[in-house]
């Protein structure tokens, strides 16, 4: 199910996080103790939530919420002394990472891990909808240029030459990208 991976110095401080978030059943649990051990591990494990217990022993941490965030659609809880959280929050905000004060209070924090592993949903969805809409564009950009083609080399008008890629996908059973990349291929070589 979910995988999550708890950073911070302190073994101990991890031996809190773990009894407090235990109740929630997550599949597996891995620790480490510094930011580029964290890296390491997201190298060849994908996590689901990630809780950063700052300051970690080779960085602060805000740093790994970048890294982690590039890298994977983990959920990210950062635990940052209260004083410092909108600092913080200002740093990572556009990260999805959730800033959380401390001394740590249970009940936040296990409030904050659904909301957390929802907003990692949300964003998954989003960037397949960015992914999808980006295919949309491009595709749409090699039909025009076919298109452009038809006109300039075979003499059809713009509707034309719309309807000849149309049943040319419809005749073939493919795409209308593929038939306009048929298209380019022939007449810009």
């Amino acid at each position: 199910m979910e995988k999550v991976l708890i950073i911070s110095p302190q073994k101990q401080a991890y031996d809190t996080i773990y009894d407090i978030i235990k109740p929630l059943n997550f599949s597996s649990y891995d620790y480490v103790a510094s930011g580029n051990e964290a890296r390491r591990k997201f190298d060849f494990t994908d996590y689901d939530l990630t809780i950063i217990n700052t300051p970690l022993s080779d960085e602060f941490g805000s740093e790994l919420v970048l890294d982690i965030a590039e890298k994977s659609l983990s959920a990210i809880l950062i635990l940052v002394k209260s004083e410092i959280t909108e600092q913080v929050q200002d740093k990572v905000a556009i990260t999805g990472a959730f800033v959380i004060g401390k001394p740590i209070n249970r009940q936040v924090l296990l409030q904050s891990i659904p909301f957390a592993l929802n907003s990692k949903q949300i964003i998954e969805n989003l960037r397949e909808q960015n992914k999808a809409l980006k295919r949309k564009v491009d595709d749409t950009k090699v039909i025009e240029r076919a298109k452009f083609s038809l006109i300039k080399y075979l003499g059809l008008d713009e509707k034309q030459a719309h309807r000849y890629i149309q049943k040319q996908a419809m005749d073939l059973r493919v795409s209308p990208r593929v038939v306009a990349d048929n298209i380019l291929k022939t007449y810009e070589v």
